[in-house]
């Protein structure tokens, strides 16, 4: 992904904001001089104003990019010349209407999005007046760096703001407009502002009262003017594009000018523009970044546009047809010089340039417009299909780009994450070892239909929690200690928000259903977070929880947060507890036993491996006390690392964090059931069946992965698994992939699956040989289970097959923001809806709701879609093959003397009316299978994988077709008529035009039997309409043309030809009797059909002989 900064002129570097008493802030350098004093207007307009003078001339240099319009351009400028053999308005002007309809969308689009530009300035905001000491609402257009701003409730951040105080002492944002994520995210004000600004909470009886003279504007309108008074300086670094990447200092400086203390920023003190203010009653902040400085504006991706392989293979195509109508221009020109009277390098020029005219339509104008239109169509299928639409919320199916709809009916590899993409992501805490000793199902049976997964209840007292709460009840019990401090781990260590519900119940939020979980858990066995406050403490912003136990209420406190990442694979917190240091880590097993004094122990793995077998997830819990002193000195380097440089900054927080995740001392392990989505066990068999390679990406372990994808029926009772795990290095590695490529290549069944987990695929990679033979060894397995992966990893896995073989389509599906690479990576990406954000489906081209979704949108759509498309590309360059055969004929017939073989204005009407209608209507409607013969038939899919509808042999046949039936249409009524005799002038000769006329029509009728011909529903409504469009068209064309005075300034020559041409037995005779010869295409296509059948072909008349015996008992 590239990311394009709008209006990126106006990005400054490092920035100071002053506030002192009763003065205007001081903003060094000026940011607030651009677009006239208003640097927080945003604009996305293509065209700058005055868009009048804008708008064409960027329009038109944005479509003469493409190589098409410019060799179209090319061939308008060469019929306007004075040889040119055709009239230059027959050319020109429909490729004129093609650029100005391109224009004017391109302005409507651009409209709307002044429209919302309008609107998003306008929006209002609270911006203090440092005179009058009051807040006023200005628009967001007004709003200046340096300015101090208030947000209310369920408000808008109108810029990038640095907290200075909120209700609560934090804020929680919800950051789905930026980032997709649904949780809500904590943000509070630095330490300095913590300490120096007071931060008194209103009461209002719950209710928002957005006027001045309310107790919330009283309250932060004192904020305002404290922080004008103490005069607050602050230092802040350039904008950036990463949304983590914020820092600088803020300090206060008091009456003596003396500077007492400053403070290091980040991410956390910060609020982005678009973000909404949630559970909070105000927030006061300073504006730090405006406009296209903001997060925002800096993200706005532009990201590698992916090209199906058909529209590769079009172009390959197109350049092959350019290359002919090279080689016969030149022949002809040849000719012409040899049997003509041309004989100067002046006169071969011309020649060259009347053929290059008339043939040209060899790659018509239309072809790719209806080439988009068609994939338009069929993206709208996609979108409107209600088999894909999700029960639960109602959305759809979307196809986020049209472009890649052929490739659906293709894909030969689907690279699948499983969290949240084939599991539901709705944890349930399901079991846990405290001490080595399992505690039992957590857990209701299913025959309660009680989900634990909800948040607003408690769950039963199962085995597991009545164990537990025995243990809790009685302090003389060996394992009190223990169980204790184990559910106290999971109460204290998580990122979750305490929420009040409607009824006074108390609901956990949180990024990660994890956490959701285990807090669930704490609480059905006594041990429940009831609040938890910011409050400032010895220069940090400590968190104070309240924690109910068995034993009373128990006051917490955490004072430093190490949190979780997909790198880090753990989490820590430092806490207070009874006067007591605790660090806290949970992460996973691989991690924490070298930080458990470098092992688990022999029964906490036994334990851990069979919660795997199950199919759980685990996580260990770890714990060691902290010294004081320690923990001061440590908090000080954690504070620099963050404010240190982006470069640096990662190594320095990892660096610290070693310093204090180590030592730990085993807590116990939890087991969290991650449930299958519905029908994915079906969606799974049904995508094998259709040929698909299936590689699973998770960092789950290896084991819980195995038993999720025995679940999912991806591994049977007699599925082999062929193990690359644990390598040590480069050479194990390889090593490792040699046997396991041997093992597969025995496996005489085929049905074998690759284990490969994370630490193996590091070593493999580091070489060109185990990254090969990653390939070989999965291209000979039916299925791959990668674990313990990175997400660059999944990325890498899908560079590895695209790299290995160019010619497999590949799929990646994900649900989450670490699968949007993986989802860039592949040919076609699909975003699954999901509780993780939507960044996922933002990276995609196709958006669905569920994973069993997969199957029509492959089996239905995609092979549809491909069959459709490659047949359109086939028969769309055929019909203009057939109609230029006419001209190459007479090219011979007229001794190369540069003369049209039709009129060319029938001929511009030929590719944009009469033959576009049909094939546009027809092959984007036609309907092989119902839906249910579809999904019965899988191995119909193997049609699009192996290309049977779009190789060099097809079009090849297509293109011979193409000149049989030119070659036809052209003859016999050409010679019938008798106006083949090239001594004639044919410009005024009427029967010349009406055995033209005859010709052309007889082109029409071939090609329109050659689409009926292969039109799957060839009675069907849409079909007939079509052709009833075409012929319409056809009639008005002709009757305008040859019988009206529109004609007689267009087309003269061919006044009164067309009712000639039906006065003219031979003319009728040969239009009558030539489509005999089509019996021959008839006869081959029965032929072919009988003989070599395809997949379809076979089902289409398995089903026509069901009916015909249900018709026959009937």
């Amino acid at each position: 992904m590239a990311f394009a900064c709008c209006g990126a002129s106006s990005i400054h570097g490092k920035r100071s904001i002053a506030l002192a008493n009763a003065t205007k802030p001081s903003v060094t350098p000026d940011v607030n001089g651009v677009r006239g004093g208003r640097p927080n207007q945003i604009s996305t307009a293509r065209f700058p104003s005055p868009v009048v003078v804008t708008w064409l001339p960027k329009s038109l240099f944005s479509q003469f990019m493409r190589a098409a319009n410019i060799f179209f351009l090319g061939v308008s400028i060469l019929v306007c010349m004075p040889f040119s053999p055709t009239a230059w308005s027959s050319t020109a002007l429909p490729f004129a209407g093609v650029l100005l309809w391109t224009a004017l969308k391109d302005l409507y689009e651009d409209m709307r999005r002044r429209r919302d530009d309008i609107a998003e300035n306008l929006r209002k905001c609270w911006r203090f007046d440092f005179v009058s000491g009051k807040f006023r609402q200005v628009p967001w257009q007004e709003v200046l760096c340096g300015d101090v701003v208030l947000t209310l409730q369920d408000e808008v951040f109108p810029a990038d703001l640095l907290i200075l105080s909120a209700s609560s002492g934090r804020a929680f944002i919800s950051t789905a407009n930026l980032d997709g994520e649904t949780n809500l995210k904590e943000r509070r004000p630095p330490a300095a502002c913590l300490a120096a600004l007071s931060t008194p909470e209103p009461s209002e009886n719950g209710e928002e009262v957005k006027s001045s003279g309310s107790l919330t504007m009283i309250v932060a309108e004192g904020v305002a003017n404290e922080v004008f008074s103490k005069a607050l300086q602050c230092n802040l670094d350039e904008p950036k594009v990463g949304f983590d990447d914020m820092g600088g200092t803020a300090s206060f400086k008091a009456a003596d000018g003396l500077d007492h203390g400053e403070t290091v920023l980040y991410a956390d003190h910060f609020c982005p523009r678009g973000c909404v203010l949630r559970n909070t009653t105000w927030l006061v902040s300073i504006v730090a970044y405006v406009g296209n400085e903001t997060k925002s504006r800096l993200n706005v991706a532009t990201l590698d546009s992916k090209i199906s392989n058909l529209q590769v293979y079009l172009n390959s195509c197109v350049k092959g047809l350019v290359s002919t109508l090279v080689v016969f221009c030149l022949y002809a020109s040849i000719m012409a010089q040899i049997f003509g009277d041309d004989d100067s390098v002046a006169d071969f020029f011309v020649r060259f340039c009347k053929y290059w005219i008339i043939l040209y339509q060899i790659v018509p104008i239309s072809l790719y417009v209806c080439f988009e239109i068609v994939k338009l169509l069929l993206g709208a299928q996609i979108n409107m299909d209600e088999q894909m639409a999700d029960p639960d919320t109602g959305l759809h199916a979307v196809a986020r780009t049209a472009d890649l709809v052929e490739e659906l009916g293709q894909v030969q590899h689907i690279f699948t994450d499983k969290t949240g993409t084939i599991t539901q992501n709705e944890m349930r805490f399901a079991r846990c070892c405290v001490n080595g000793q399992d505690m039992g199902e957590f857990r209701p049976p299913p025959s309660t239909g009680t989900d634990n997964c909800a948040t607003t209840a408690a769950p039963l007292e199962t085995e597991g929690v009545a164990a537990v709460r025995r243990i809790l009840q009685d302090k003389s019990s060996k394992a009190y200690e223990d169980m204790r401090r184990f559910f106290l781990c999971l109460a204290a260590c998580h990122s979750a928000q305490v929420e009040t519900g409607k009824s006074g119940e108390i609901v956990y939020t949180s990024s990660s259903p994890d956490e959701v979980a285990f807090l669930d858990a704490a609480r059905s066995v006594g041990m429940v977070l009831r609040a938890q406050r910011l409050t400032p403490r010895e220069g940090i912003a400590a968190v104070e929880m309240q924690i109910e136990s068995p034993d009373g209420v128990m006051p917490l406190t955490v004072l430093s947060v190490v949190p979780f990442s997909s790198e880090r694979k753990r989490m820590s917190v430092v806490c207070e507890v009874d006067g007591e240091l605790l660090c806290i880590t949970k992460g996973a097993d691989s991690i924490m036993g070298p930080l458990c004094n470098g092992t688990l122990g022999d029964s906490v793995m036994k334990q851990i491996d069979t919660y795997a077998k199950l199919g759980l997830r685990t996580l260990v819990v770890g714990w060691k006390s902290v010294d004081r002193s320690f923990l001061s000195a440590w908090q000080v380097r954690m504070e620099n690392a963050r404010g240190s440089s982006i470069e640096v900054r990662e190594e320095k927080l990892a660096q610290c964090a070693r310093e204090l995740e180590h030592s730990l001392r085993l807590s116990g392990v939890s087991a969290i059931e991650d449930r299958l989505q519905d029908g994915v066990p079906v969606a799974m068999s049904t995508l094998k069946a259709m040929g698909i390679r299936i590689w699973v990406l998770t960092g789950d372990k290896v084991e819980t992965a195995v038993e999720i994808a025995r679940s999912c029926r991806l591994l049977g009772d007699t599925t082999a698994l062929i193990s690359i795990t644990n390598a040590a290095s480069s050479l194990q590695a390889v090593k490792l992939l040699r046997e396991g490529k041997d093992a597969a290549k025995a496996n005489l069944s085929g049905d074998c699956t690759l284990i490969l987990d994370g630490s193996s695929m590091k070593y493999a990679t580091d070489s060109v040989d185990g990254a090969r033979l990653i390939f070989e060894v999965g291209a000979l397995c039916r299925t791959c289970i990668c674990c313990r992966l990175a997400p660059q990893q999944k990325r890498r896995l899908v560079q590895i097959v695209r790299e290995a073989d160019k010619e497999r389509i590949t799929l990646s599906i994900g649900d989450g923001a670490n699968d949007v690479p993986m989802i860039q990576g592949a040919h076609v990406g699909i975003g699954v809806r999901g509780k993780e954000g939507s960044q996922a489906v933002q990276a995609s081209d196709i958006a669905i709701s569920q994973f069993r979704f997969l199957v029509p949108l492959l089996q239905c759509h995609g092979r549809r879609a491909y069959r459709r498309v490659a047949t359109f590309l086939c028969y769309y360059v055929y019909k203009h093959v057939a109609l230029a055969v006419g001209d190459m004929c007479w090219a011979h017939q007229s001794e190369f003397a540069g003369k049209v073989a039709y009129p060319e204005w029938v001929s511009s009407a030929y590719a944009a009316f009469f033959t576009t209608v049909p094939v546009i209507g027809i092959l984007s409607f036609d309907r092989d299978l119902p839906d249910s013969s579809a999904f019965a038939n899988p191995e119909l899919y193997a049609e699009g994988q192996s290309r049977i509808h779009f190789n060099s042999r097809i079009f090849t046949i297509w293109m011979l077709s193409g000149v049989w039936h030119g070659a036809l249409s052209w003859f016999v009524p050409n010679l019938a008529v008798g106006a083949s005799d090239p001594g004639e002038d044919p410009e005024w000769n009427k029967d010349w035009w009406t055995g033209s006329l005859a010709s052309f029509t007889l082109v029409l009728v071939c090609v329109s039997f050659r689409l009926w011909m292969i039109a799957l529903n060839r009675t069907s409504a849409v079909t007939l309409a079509s052709f009833l469009i075409s012929f319409v068209f056809y009639l008005v064309t002709m009757l305008m043309l040859s019988h009206t005075f529109l004609g007689e300034i267009m087309q003269p020559q061919i006044q009164g030809s067309f009712a000639d041409m039906f006065a003219s037995k031979e003319a009728m005779l040969a239009l009558f009797l030539s489509p005999l010869a089509l019996s021959l295409d008839l006869i081959i296509f029965v032929l072919l059909k009988l003989l070599r059948p395809t997949p379809l072909d076979c089902v289409i008349s398995e089903l026509k002989a069901k009916r015909s015996r249900v018709q026959a008992i009937s």
